[in-house]
C-alpha cells in the first residue's frame, strides 16, 4: 500500500490556520519567567467566547465557590493565573478545530479523551511533583496529530479507522499501515510550527514510546490512565500498554492513585465543560 509522504503531510500543515494572537502569547508564556500577568488576562478577557468558556468553568459547581466569578481578572485571583491559562489553551484549541468531522471520526469523544488525559496529567503531576499545568496543558495536545490528519486526509483517515476496528489493533499501529506515519509525528510537527514549548512538542511525539523526558513519561501515563477510566474514546476503546520503564521513572503506585481518582473525575466534569456552548 502506497503512503503518504511525510513531506505532503508537512505541506498540508502549512495551510492550517495559525494560532490566534492570544493563544499563541499564552503558549510562549509558559517559557517566560517575568510575566505580565495582568496584560495577559485583559487579553484573554477581549476575546468574549475565550472568556466566557473560561468563566463557565470556573463558575461550575465542581469548584464550589461560594459568589460568582464574574471577569478573567477575578477569576485570575480566584483560580490562579497558570490555571486561567490553561484553561484558555483548552477552550481555544477545542475552537480553533470546532468543525465537524467526518462521520468516521468522532470529536467529541476526541476531545473528551483529550480533556480526560489532561486532568489525569495533571492529577500525576501534582502527585510527582511536577508542573501540573504545563501537564494538563500536553494532556490536552498529545492526540492533536489525529485531529490534523482527519482534517487534513479525511479519506485516508477513514480508511485507518476501518482498518483500526477491522483488525483490532491500536490506531497507530493502523495509522503507520496507511499512511506510513502516525499522530505522534504529525502532531510534533504541528507543535513545532506553532512554536508551543519543546517539552510540550517531545510530550506529544513521544507519549506511546517516552524517551526519558519527564513530561513524556508522564503524557504516557497520563494516556494509559485516561484509556483505563474508559474517559471518552480517541479512535480506539483498547487501553494501550504501559512502559514499565516509564512508570519506574516516575515511581508511581496504583494503589497511591487510588484515592486520586475522585479528583479526577470532578476536575474531568468541570473541565468538560469547554465543550459547551
Amino acid at each position: 500500500m502506497s503512503h503518504l509522504p511525510l513531506e505532503e503531510i508537512v505541506g498540508k500543515l502549512q495551510k492550517l490556520p495559525a494560532l490566534s494572537v492570544v493563544l499563541a502569547e499564552l503558549m510562549e508564556s509558559f517559557e517566560k519567567e517575568d510575566l505580565d500577568i495582568p496584560q495577559l488576562a485583559s487579553k484573554i478577557g477581549l476575546d468574549q467566547g475565550l472568556a466566557a468558556k473560561v468563566l463557565r468553568v470556573a463558575n461550575s459547581a465542581f469548584y464550589g465557590y461560594p459568589s460568582r466569578i464574574a471577569s478573567i481578572k477575578d477569576a485570575v485571583v480566584v483560580l490562579g493565573f497558570s490555571n486561567v491559562r490553561s484553561l484558555a489553551i483548552a477552550g481555544g484549541v477545542i475552537e480553533q478545530f470546532s468543525s465537524a468531522g467526518q462521520d468516521g471520526f468522532d470529536r467529541l469523544a476526541f476531545w473528551r479523551h483529550s480533556i480526560g488525559t489532561a486532568v489525569c496529567a495533571k492529577v500525576l503531576a501534582e502527585h510527582t511533583g511536577r508542573n501540573p499545568e504545563t501537564a494538563f496543558t500536553a494532556g490536552l495536545l498529545h492526540d492533536i496529530g489525529k485531529l490534523v490528519m482527519d482534517i487534513s486526509f479525511p479519506e485516508h483517515y477513514d480508511r485507518v479507522l476501518q482498518y483500526c476496528a477491522k483488525t483490532d489493533c491500536t490506531i497507530g499501529v493502523a495509522e503507520k499501515e496507511i499512511l506510513g506515519v502516525d499522530h505522534a509525528l504529525v502532531g510534533y510537527e504541528l507543535a513545532k510550527r506553532w512554536k508551543f514549548p519543546l517539552p510540550i512538542q517531545q510530550a506529544i511525539r513521544d507519549h506511546h514510546a517516552p524517551q526519558q523526558e519527564p513530561l513524556s513519561d508522564l503524557m504516557h501515563a497520563a494516556n494509559v490512565l485516561c484509556h483505563a477510566l474508559d474517559i471518552g474514546n480517541s479512535g480506539y476503546e483498547a487501553v494501550p500498554p504501559l512502559s514499565a520503564a516509564a512508570w519506574d521513572r516516575l515511581e508511581l503506585e496504583w494503589q497511591a492513585l487510588r484515592p486520586c481518582f475522585a479528583e479526577i473525575e470532578r476536575l474531568n466534569a468541570a473541565a468538560s465543560l469547554l465543550l459547551s456552548g
